[in-house]
């Protein structure tokens, strides 16, 4: 090495915060420690050239970069030197690292792990050590609109899903990327258990990337241990420091530790400094493992941490944990919190397994969710493949879908003729009027070309039929499905009988998606919530004209609506995944009342309510969770008026919808114990735990004095509503805790339907299957090619139920032979609802479909 370390280092600029009450920064010379048991790190930050890793003469050391060790920062002089002294008992191994400035990168790890970070292993008492950082030039990192890719949760560990080969696969579609995203951030859980094993299969994965990654730690890369250092040091040997800093254009990038790391006072000092240094002129974002909006965020420090960044431009807030996809704007006033769900593990929102695209530009953020593993999708609506349509105008329709790329052109041609544009009129779907009274009656071929932004073309061909009538079939409404799986004992069974040859009526596009949230249809309305994965303005609650598909009224909500409403005496009833009961005028979409749970003392609300409300004689019952646990709550229907509250013991989750019968609530939480509690005072009358998993997401459902309801790993359960004691249980064999094929932790979140003595259940394995409810002996199965989230809805000899694997099926009762299916081209996680002539489903595409009977 040509450059002296020898030398006097002369005008270094160590900073140390003092008076942190306002934040001043004093820049003095800092004492030399190494007498006092400190260790002493001095270098040179360097623009290397030729970038061969060496500090020829020639090549100039950058002055004014920040140099830390996770516990103090200093700057580089004029010359690129810097001197750090570091406490060797801090950590086990000790670590320096530099924040890279824009305009410049560092050069990879074999992991792509970018090199901004030194791993010193075991430094002694008074030793001193030289350790320089080479740099490189880099007109893209200075650039102010940029885009990264951003992932949570991999979760990659030994199993049949969220494998090394799994996120491997991933890191594949990613690498298409090249050119339109710049880099990775993973917002952390990239292990399960945090042992070496999975590090290494981690890294494995990532050493595939055409792309740098920048991790975050999270509450599973974290081990057991007698105190923090030792907690951390695996994730510090695989991965680099728990926290960290980079720029990039004109954002401020900070990672940060949260699971344990908000109550280190030396995280928060840390931070106080890396912003008062670097963040002055710039926009902030910020990554912290754990949700800062939710039950599970740490008490511990965390208003300490958003006041702080509260005080700088900080503009975007990134989390994952939860495994949900949510974005919010209430944590810090002018930042965007986003939270992305789980890349390969499960998903408790069932958002499908993604990643998200994150479009920085000078005053503007952007977001767009991507599903994973989709490869030039074309999904033909209408005229839907082997479909018939009057000779009138119309609206051709096509969904096209493609994980790493954006479409972005979509033409289609009628019998070979001439080509015509359709326009895009959701993040999935593409339209066109046209005019079908100008074609002959008789069988047609449409052909529909997609094109991308890499000029890749793909197309699909389906034939259909014009009759020669002109006027459709009009939806018309029959018995009121009124809550979710249409009735209070949520059997899903519809009065009004459908024939099984259904033709789509109308589509009405939402903006948002949908993902469980499933129609009620009441007085010829059809209404829905509905979800808004990339930004907040979709988060409603909808009324959909049931004959014409055409709009009523559209009510704004705080957050998501996951869960079904529930209409009574001209009331819907609808709750928001964050917290929030609403109560609309059914008619005209007018607030009636809200009640609003989870309010904490830092003025941001941390409820949970992925439940839909239930309403019987008047009263309003709905789950919830708080920091404080899992609870069940009673409101009057017409006031809002709280008649009682009571937990649920030892459960810190609920995402079922309870049903009321006979003056007695049944429900089951998160940790699969089933609850009976008295209707009227809330008082539990027996509680039972039928299955030892967790996470339970299925609704109960109740006939002939026996519930009904699913559990983790693919399970069936019957129990007698008098005590909870056990009839029968099921175990679809695909289902297996790291068996099944399509849902991670085979999460069984489908609800069981009811019908003259027979069970019919979705499975995350991707079946359907009929059971004999008095005995559970199993009568048919049906396969499809995806996990079952949508719950069977019966309708004379039909069991109508959607698929993730985009379609929505109708099965003969006695068989469970196919006799309808409609490709939607989306997952299916809503259930459909049942209503006179029609059926009516939501997909993720945020399309609401209706089919009427040929």
């Amino acid at each position: 090495m040509q450059q002296k370390h020898s030398k006097l280092r002369k005008k270094l600029q160590p900073f140390v915060a003092v008076g942190m009450a306002g934040l001043a920064l004093s820049v003095f010379m800092k004492p030399a420690l190494a007498d006092n048991g400190y260790a002493n790190v001095t270098g040179t930050v360097y623009v290397d050239k030729n970038g061969n890793g060496v500090q020829d003469r020639e090549e100039k050391g950058l002055p004014n970069v920040s140099v830390s060790d996770g516990s103090q920062i200093v700057r580089t002089d004029e010359n690129g030197d810097y001197s750090l002294d570091i406490n060797p008992e801090r950590r086990l191994s000790d670590i320096v690292f530099i924040t890279v400035p824009s305009g410049y990168k560092v050069p990879t790890d074999a992991n792509m792990t970018p090199m901004f970070y030194r791993d010193l292993k075991d430094l002694k008492a008074d030793e001193k050590r030289v350790q320089d950082f080479n740099l490189i030039a880099s007109p893209e990192t200075g650039k102010e609109k940029f885009t990264f890719a951003n992932l949570a949760d991999v979760h990659v560990k030994d199993s049949t899903i969220n494998n090394r080969e799994k996120f491997m696969n991933e890191v594949a579609q990613l690498n298409k990327l090249k050119g339109s995203a710049d880099f990775v951030l993973v917002n952390g859980d990239l292990t399960y258990y945090a042992t070496d094993e999975e590090f290494k299969d981690y890294t494995a994965a990532t050493a595939t990337s055409e792309l740098p990654f920048y991790p975050a730690p999270g509450n599973h890369d974290i081990t057991s241990g007698p105190d923090y250092k030792s907690r951390v040091e695996r994730y510090r040997q695989y991965m680099g420091p728990e926290w960290y800093s980079f720029d990039y254009g004109n954002k401020h990038f900070i990672i940060l530790e949260n699971h344990l790391g908000f109550s280190q006072p030396e995280q928060l000092e840390w931070l106080k400094q890396d912003l008062e240094m670097n963040a002055k002129e710039k926009q902030v974002v910020a990554v912290a493992h754990i949700q800062l909006n939710a039950p599970d965020t740490p008490i511990d420090g965390t208003k300490d941490f958003l006041d702080v960044l509260a005080k700088y431009n900080t503009k975007l807030l990134l989390s994952g944990h939860t495994h949900i996809n949510d974005v919010s704007g209430e944590v810090i006033p002018g930042a965007k919190n986003i939270v992305t769900s789980s890349t390969n593990s499960n998903t408790n929102d069932f958002t499908p397994s993604g990643y998200r695209l994150i479009h920085m530009k000078e005053d503007k953020i952007d977001t767009q969710f991507k599903m994973f593993g989709i490869e030039d999708s074309l999904a033909v609506i209408h005229p839907a493949p082997g479909s018939e349509i009057p000779m009138s105008k119309t609206k051709v329709q096509f969904n096209i879908f493609n994980s790493t790329s954006a479409v972005e052109k979509a033409e289609f041609r009628i019998d070979n003729g001439p080509w015509k544009k359709a326009k895009q009129s959701s993040d999935y779907t593409w339209s066109s009027n046209w005019d079908a009274a100008k074609e002959q009656p008789g069988q047609h071929q449409m052909e529909v070309r997609a094109t991308d932004s890499n000029g890749h073309t793909w197309e699909q061909k389906s034939t259909f039929k014009i009759s020669g009538q002109n006027t459709p079939v009009i939806p018309k409404g029959g018995a009121d499905w009124f809550t979710f799986k249409g009735n209070a004992k949520h059997t899903g069974e519809s009065p009004d009988e459908l024939s099984p040859n259904l033709n789509l009526a109308w589509s009405y596009q939402t903006q948002g998606s949908i993902i469980t949230s499933s129609p009620s249809i009441v007085g010829g309305s059809v209404y829905i919530g509905t979800r808004d994965e990339n930004d907040v303005e979709e988060n409603s609650i909808l009324a959909i004209d049931l004959a014409t598909g055409s709009k009523r009224w559209q009510f704004k909500t705080n957050a998501q609506v996951q869960a079904s409403p529930a209409v009574s005496n001209g009331i819907v009833y609808a709750s928001s995944v964050r917290g929030n009961i609403y109560a609309v005028n059914d008619k005209t979409g007018t607030l009636l009342w809200e009640k609003k749970i989870g309010m904490e003392q830092d003025g941001i609300q941390r409820g949970r309510m992925y439940s839909s409300p239930t309403v019987a004689d008047g009263i309003v019952y709905q789950g919830y969770s708080t920091r404080k646990g899992s609870f069940m709550l009673a409101l009057n229907g017409e006031t809002g008026e709280t008649l009682w509250e009571k937990p649920l013991e030892n459960d810190q989750f609920i995402a079922a919808t309870p049903v009321v019968d006979n003056g007695t609530i049944y429900t089951i939480a998160g940790s699969s114990y089933l609850y009976a509690m008295d209707a009227k005072t809330g008082n539990l009358i027996w509680k039972k735990r039928p299955s030892l998993s967790s996470w339970s997401h299925s609704v109960v459902a109740l006939d002939n004095g026996n519930i009904y309801v699913g559990f983790r790993t693919g399970i069936l359960a019957s129990v007698k509503a008098i005590n909870g004691s056990t009839n029968w249980t099921y175990q679809s064999p695909d289902s297996l805790e790291g068996v099944g094929k399509y849902m991670p932790r085979q999460v069984t979140p489908s609800s069981p339907a009811l019908s003259k003595g027979v069970v019919y259940m979705g499975f995350p394995d991707g079946q359907v299957a009929a059971f004999d409810a008095n005995t559970g002996e199993k009568k048919w199965k049906f396969e499809t090619q995806g996990g079952i989230v949508s719950s069977a809805a019966v309708s004379g000899n039909t069991v109508y139920i959607g698929s993730n694997d985009g379609f929505i099926y109708g099965l003969n009762r006695n068989t469970g032979e196919a006799t309808w299916k409609f490709k939607i081209g989306a997952p299916v996680a809503s259930s459909p609802a049942i209503s006179g002539n029609t059926l009516v489903v939501g997909a993720f595409d945020g399309n609401l479909y209706a089919f009427t009977s040929k």
